[in-house]
């Protein structure tokens, strides 16, 4: 009988959202209404990860102050550089960067000659400590060529809650499962990509058993 680890291993399940937006970016609340949202809805933990290009300064926005007992937050961002077959930026998702994290030359959400692929970021921000996963395949347009090149990623975005309201392409069930088929070691996530200008949050989250509410504990579980 198979028994899959998250089960066997010591800790408790978390209830967490990996891919929020706020005014640090194209959101509509400011981090700290975020936070409290999300506490008050019950969540054990979240990650605010606005969009990481330089028309918005590059954010990694510090969300310890709204950090409190029983709800704690991670550092994270989603993303941009590079072109996919379709000529758009890279959208992937990083939980659990350092603050100084690099940016890479990308200074809008246009595709510029040399900049840094949608591969080396991605890898980058593993080193750095990151849980990496490819967001919203079937909204980005994304290939499985594209996805193949990911090769640092954690997981795949197989459902996004505001491409399913906003859009209706919330969508990576078909790439994840290519990927898998190809003996990629990757882990499904599901998320809200909150940006609260429409239902866009509470619809998707992840169950992480972790002996400890706390970002380290939380994200080398998910890396697990």
């Amino acid at each position: 009988m198979i028994r899959p680890s998250a089960f066997t291993a010591p800790g408790r399940f978390w209830r967490g959202n990996l891919h929020t937006h706020s005014t640090r970016s194209d959101g509509v609340l400011k981090p700290e209404e975020v936070c409290r949202r999300y506490r008050a809805e019950g969540y054990d933990f979240l990650a605010l990860t606005d969009h990481f290009i330089g028309a918005y300064n590059y954010p990694i926005v510090d969300t310890v102050p709204f950090r409190t007992e029983g709800f704690t937050t991670i550092l994270g961002a989603e993303l941009h550089t590079g072109a996919m077959a379709n000529g758009e930026l890279w959208h992937i998702l990083a939980v659990g960067l350092p603050a100084d994290f690099p940016p890479p030359e990308a200074p809008d959400f246009d595709a510029h000659p040399g900049m840094e692929t949608g591969a080396a970021i991605a890898a980058r921000a593993v080193a750095a400590g990151a849980f990496v996963a490819i967001a919203h395949p079937q909204w980005s347009g994304l290939t499985l060529e594209d996805a193949r090149g990911i090769t640092a990623a954690h997981a795949v975005e197989i459902y996004n809650h505001g491409c399913a309201n906003g859009c209706d392409r919330p969508d990576g069930f078909g790439i994840a499962d290519l990927l898998l088929t190809e003996g990629r070691r990757l882990s499904l996530i599901a998320t809200d990509d909150a940006h609260f200008y429409e239902p866009d949050h509470f619809g998707g989250w992840v169950m992480v058993k972790s002996e400890a509410n706390e970002p380290d504990a939380l994200v080398a579980a998910l890396t697990r």
